[in-house]
């Protein structure tokens, strides 16, 4: 059963023994907490946040906004029984306000991309991100308020920060040898330092509750060639990646891999990952988990090794409990962007008769000019869709193409994004094909967010 379905349940139960806080037409009047985002500059967007705790652990909101504009006047609601529920305010208004950023820009449609709109909305995601930061810092409920990480191949979509920060963590280091990924990820994450070279950074004397790291996974994808840590092309980022485990003090480890990682060379480099973390003084789990059970429209299935720190309090038999993906899946349409058609002609689909397959398992529909590699593949977006990846090329890189009508095209990188469970927002580079390989280098932050909270819930820092 679902977060929201579990607490809706309880709630009923408890509004037969407590006053209801809505009114008549299901709608909350005074909403305990209210906050004002005026207009970052002329003419721009200004917001009200409505959020209301319901119960403990129990919260809902709905935001308002505004433009100084004859062209869009405003949108808005206040909290009411159909609002979606948060464990902590920070998640709620962080939510409210990705919707809205979201409305402003399907409602101003291919104007958001104009010079003028694009820099009001980008001034708006900055007053965004600073307001969800002043949050965040007060909302000792967030469950791991006050913790530390260090984002270790941290890449440019930055998922792990995201969901991270989302919980109340402070990025205290972040390292990525790629600039323009490195300065993209450190416009929302803002961490404390940043490093460009894993192969050269010192983690000795670094404390941390949490190292995260994104282990490269080219060696181990089928996209790859399946040399795994024998790569002589990575070779050097894979023993420093392992230095690393080693010399940095830190309670929890999270590594994410392409889930072949666990069967390389039957199952050999995973080996050698565990034993590293083992000597290091972890007890170390691993699952394939896929992020079409977690909410998002991809069929990405990752290998996420989870270290705790021995001595930790966890369970003696099951450690970590891994989260179980819950609910229906999403579909690629909830994600598109409405005033973006189709440019590839349907002359050039060539239609093919696959079944439909499972809900968690892409829909393949059409080959463009017959050819039949990922940036070929024509997919349904009413189902999820393939694994975002960095570097398949093709008339639709990075992200395979959807038939929309009867023409194709690519995800665009706010499409992409949102694939990935990013929120609305987070600025991507500006770049298409710099803010697509991001997002295909990147981590499902739904995945990556529920992972820690179960730590969380189970661990005793």
């Amino acid at each position: 059963m679902s977060f929201n379905r579990s607490i809706r349940r309880a709630l009923v139960r408890a509004q037969k023994k407590l006053p209801s806080p809505f009114n008549p037409r299901g709608v909350i009047e005074a909403p305990s907490h209210v906050i004002e985002i005026p207009p970052a500059r002329r003419g721009g967007f200004g917001f009200i946040v409505r959020a209301h705790q319901l119960a403990d652990g129990l919260w809902i909101a709905e935001a308002e906004w505004n433009a100084q504009s004859e062209h869009l006047p405003g949108d808005g609601a206040y909290p009411h029984r159909g609002s979606k529920c948060f464990q902590a305010l920070s998640e709620a208004i962080d939510d409210a306000l990705s919707r809205a950023l979201r409305s402003i820009r399907e409602q101003l449609g291919a104007k958001a991309e104009e010079e003028q709109w694009a820099r009001k909305i980008a001034a708006a995601s900055a007053s965004i991100r600073d307001e969800l930061a002043t949050v965040r810092a007060q909302d000792t409920s967030l469950p791991l308020y006050g913790m530390t990480f260090v984002d270790i191949g941290s890449g440019g979509q930055g998922g792990f920060a995201a969901a991270f920060k989302q919980l109340g963590a402070r990025c205290v280091l972040a390292c990525d040898i790629d600039q323009k990924a490195l300065r993209t990820y450190s416009a929302h994450a803002r961490p404390s330092a940043t490093h460009d070279d894993l192969c050269t950074l010192n983690g000795k004397g670094l404390r941390v509750d949490f190292l995260v790291m994104g282990l490269q996974c080219q060696s181990f994808s089928p996209a790859g060639k399946r040399l795994g840590m024998a790569d002589p092309v990575r070779a050097a980022v894979y023993r420093h990646s392992l230095r690393l485990l080693r010399e940095i003090d830190a309670k929890v480890v999270i590594i994410e891999c392409a889930r072949q990682l666990l069967n390389q060379d039957g199952g050999q480099d995973a080996a050698e990952v565990r034993k590293v973390l083992m000597l290091a003084g972890f007890r170390v789990q691993h699952r394939a988990l896929n992020a079409a059970d977690f909410g998002v429209p991809q069929d990405r299935e990752r290998a996420f090794i989870v270290a705790t720190r021995i001595g930790a309090a966890v369970n003696d038999v099951l450690g970590v409990c891994f989260p179980e993906g819950k609910g229906a899946p999403a579909s690629v349409a909830g994600i598109l962007e409405p005033h973006r058609h189709g440019h590839i002609a349907a002359s050039r689909i060539k239609p093919t008769t696959e079944k439909r397959p499972h809900p968690r398992r892409p829909h393949r529909v059409g080959l463009i000019d017959g050819k039949n590699c990922q940036g070929y593949r024509v997919y349904d977006t009413q189902g999820v869709g393939p694994t975002l990846c960095a570097g398949s090329g093709g008339a639709c890189p990075k992200t395979g193409a959807y038939l929309i009508g009867n023409r194709a095209r690519g995800l665009s990188a706010r499409e992409a994004y949102r694939m990935q469970g990013m929120p609305e927002w987070i600025d991507h580079h500006d770049n298409q094909r710099e803010a697509l390989k991001h997002a295909g280098n990147g981590v499902a932050v739904p995945v990556v967010r529920e992972i820690a909270r179960a730590i969380a819930a189970q661990i005793s820092f």
